[in-house]
């Protein structure tokens, strides 16, 4: 009768230890799933190809407002939010002072930047 109630208590312990870490997974993956990481990894990974195909002499404008809302909820200014490194033909997003995103253009273009509103202006050149 011992080795029941022990059989009991070992599978009762197993089941508990499972249900807690699946529910532990699931919140981390709905966590990270709506995280600044994301957003900075698509925004710059969107600027990079609109770049990459861009021609000199293109101005485009690139609505960024959910972009802008998310990390202005995390303290970032719009204005220190994106940067674009022509020498090294890189596209810098920064969602919150803790985390950034970079990503390479290959177009060997000079691309000046400006914000207005909720939109990025790029001037390819």
């Amino acid at each position: 009768m011992n080795k029941k109630a022990d059989l009991l208590h070992e599978n009762l312990i197993f089941i508990v230890l499972n249900v807690i870490f699946f529910v532990m997974m699931i919140l981390f993956v709905q966590m990270k799933g709506s995280a600044i990481h994301i957003a900075e990894e698509e925004t710059a990974k969107q600027i990079a190809l609109i770049i990459d195909v861009a021609k000199p002499g293109t101005d485009l404008e690139i609505n960024l407002k959910d972009f802008f809302e998310k990390a202005e909820a995390k303290g970032m200014k719009r204005d220190k939010s994106v940067r674009i490194d022509n020498e090294k033909n890189l596209v810098v997003v920064k969602g919150s002072e803790d985390s950034f995103y970079d990503y390479s253009y290959f177009n060997d273009v000079n691309v000046k930047f400006n914000f207005k509103d909720d939109y990025l202006i790029l001037e390819v050149v």
